[in-house]
């Protein structure tokens, strides 16, 4: 049995135990099987995400740098801002949380949108890349667009930063990334263990933003 000094020292978060693995799940004979057992597992199979309440946020790195949509394109990068800043570069800078219920839950399921001057755009990790699609975050999810959806996860001791998790990939985090020229870009990343912090976020949920 592993005992504590052989953990990690801040152990990534982890699903709730009653989540189970559908391939531990061994039916010998279909022609025999329990309905009641099958029945679960066909409500897992049809695994639904339902709207509930949605709420704005200013997101920052672990730096403190905000997380705003780049005007022209498909993506956010984090940059060193002033209140003043953060203010006048709205709503680019103020994010939509919209929250789910899940039919089995599993964890917070979010989605995070933008509403910008003339469009709605929605984060994406379709195909393990990450991109802003056009239009707003749907009503009911199933598993055709789960890929919009991330599980909010609370870090240990800290009421206000927080962790991304995906959905459709669970072991891929949102994370910060410094690339060439000083750019601090919003990436998609295998693993949330690292010494920088950079799958951890800020939540400021402060925004003045009434037309959610």
């Amino acid at each position: 049995m592993a005992t504590s000094a052989n953990l990690p020292a801040a152990a990534c978060t982890t699903e709730m135990d009653f989540d189970q693995d559908l391939n531990s799940i061994n039916i010998v004979d279909l022609d025999f099987r329990n309905d009641t057992l099958y029945l679960m597992v066909e409500e897992q199979v049809k695994q639904e995400f339902s709207k509930l309440e949605k709420h704005c946020a200013i997101l920052r790195n672990i730096k403190g740098r905000v997380l705003i949509i780049v005007k022209g394109e498909k993506m956010a990068v984090f940059e060193e801002m002033s209140d003043a800043e953060i203010k006048a570069n709205a709503p680019r800078t103020q994010f939509i949380i919209q929250y789910y219920k899940e039919t089995t839950p599993k964890g917070l399921a979010v989605a995070l949108s933008v509403k910008t001057e003339k469009k709605i755009y929605t984060l994406s990790c379709k195909n393990k890349k990450l991109h802003f699609k056009e239009g707003a975050a749907p009503d009911k999810i199933d598993g055709k667009e789960q890929d919009i959806l991330f599980y909010q996860e609370k870090i240990s001791g800290h009421d206000k930063k927080m962790q991304f998790k995906s959905v459709l990939y669970p072991e891929y985090y949102l994370a910060c990334k410094q690339e060439k020229k000083g750019v601090f870009k919003l990436i998609l990343k295998k693993g949330c263990q690292d010494t920088e912090g950079s799958t951890k976020f800020i939540v400021m949920y402060n925004c003045e933003k009434t037309d959610l």
